[in-house]
């Protein structure tokens, strides 16, 4: 892989958080592919049609990365900050700059194509925005990356989140497009398969391109037929259908709408390492993020107006009304509305890897 002599990253995207101007903290890279050969097929029509308004870019290139965000997630949790990020351009704008030396550009750049990602106030959007980007030497050994801006929302609930991303900088003939694929829990055992899956697109051969297609779909099988099964215990109880009545091999567990409910997320628990503990990574497991997806789900419901996805009040509104205010057939189907959606994204996900990667000459 192509790494920035001065930074020691690789010379795509990256995305963190500024940290107050001291060390970035930065999402781990699971893979990042480069498309060589008609790259502009690439770009959905949103892309094309932002590109065609910077006549002056001869040069594209399009990355696929994929991103696991659970050390950031960890981090950020610890230090109670918002769920908010930022794009880094600076290792590939400045791929050749050596150890010791500065650089700075200005550079356009725009969000689309967003699933789970939010523009957010001074940062990114859905059209052009103009951000500096510089590097710069502290105490003369410490490259440092700036400022901070081009900031953008996550979905602290949603497993899978994604984004594409269009960068020009100013003055230059070249642009990048990239598919951002972030995968927001690693921990539990179906999320960290999917995440293994990813990390199979060190070198992308042909024979390793196929095998890590292999992997991402058994992966993603794996984790839509655990969650179906979720999905039915759960679904099942607050319809009052009779678990235990499963012929042969009958249901042993609990039958109680509510004690099944958190049965099969505690399993989802069990799954995770016994090396994991909430005070060393407080961001919230899978189990959690369903559970709080399902309370925003109710609490949508309960809310007129406007609102922000991903919004606290309405959390909390929808897990009053989850424990007190609504009949089990509304607990059924808000559960059933927020396990399909996830088993959607894993879909998704699985199936848009392998439409951009279905083609010849791709290079890390």
């Amino acid at each position: 892989d192509a790494v920035c002599p001065a930074l020691k990253l690789a010379c795509v995207p990256h995305i963190g958080h500024f940290n107050d101007g001291q060390t970035y903290k930065l999402a781990r890279i699971l893979s990042a592919v480069r498309f060589n050969r008609e790259p502009h097929e690439k770009l959905p029509a949103e892309g094309f049609d932002l590109l065609m308004r910077r006549d002056r870019v001869m040069d594209l290139e399009v990355v696929l990365a994929l991103y696991d965000m659970q050390d950031l997630r960890d981090w950020l949790y610890k230090k109670e900050l918002p769920y908010v990020a930022n794009l880094l351009f600076h290792s590939w704008l400045f791929d050749q700059l050596p150890y010791r030396k500065e650089a700075e550009v200005d550079v356009e750049v725009a969000l689309f194509g967003t699933s789970g990602v939010f523009p957010v106030a001074e940062g990114l959007v859905k059209g052009f925005r103009t951000f500096p980007q510089n590097v710069w030497v502290k105490d003369k050994v410490y490259m440092c990356m700036g400022p901070d801006v081009a900031h953008f929302r996550v979905d602290r609930q949603r497993l899978v989140c994604s984004f594409w991303s269009l960068c020009v900088p100013a003055g230059q003939e070249r642009a990048i497009a990239t598919k951002h694929v972030l995968l927001n829990e690693t921990q539990t055992h179906i999320c960290r398969e999917v995440a293994t899956a990813c990390t199979q697109l060190g070198d992308a051969s042909i024979s390793n391109i196929l095998h890590h297609l292999q992997k991402l779909l058994l992966s993603v099988q794996g984790a839509t037929h655990r969650l179906s099964r979720l999905l039915g215990r759960c679904e099942g109880a607050f319809d009052g259908i009779c678990l235990d009545d499963r012929g042969s091999a009958p249901y042993k567990g609990a039958t109680q709408p509510m004690e099944v409910w958190d049965e099969q997320l505690n399993l989802l628990d069990r799954t995770v390492e016994k090396s994991h503990t909430a005070a060393t990574r407080p961001a919230p497991l899978l189990s959690q993020m369903l559970r709080r997806r399902v309370y925003e789900d109710l609490g949508r419901r309960r809310r007129d107006g406007k609102f922000p996805v991903d919004d606290e009040e309405t959390i909390e509104i929808g897990h009053r009304t989850f424990l007190t205010g609504c009949s089990d057939a509304e607990r059924a189907q808000a559960v059933h509305r927020v396990l399909i959606e996830c088993i959607q994204d894993l879909e998704r996900f699985a199936e848009s890897n392998a439409e951009l990667l279905a083609v010849e000459g791709v290079t890390v």
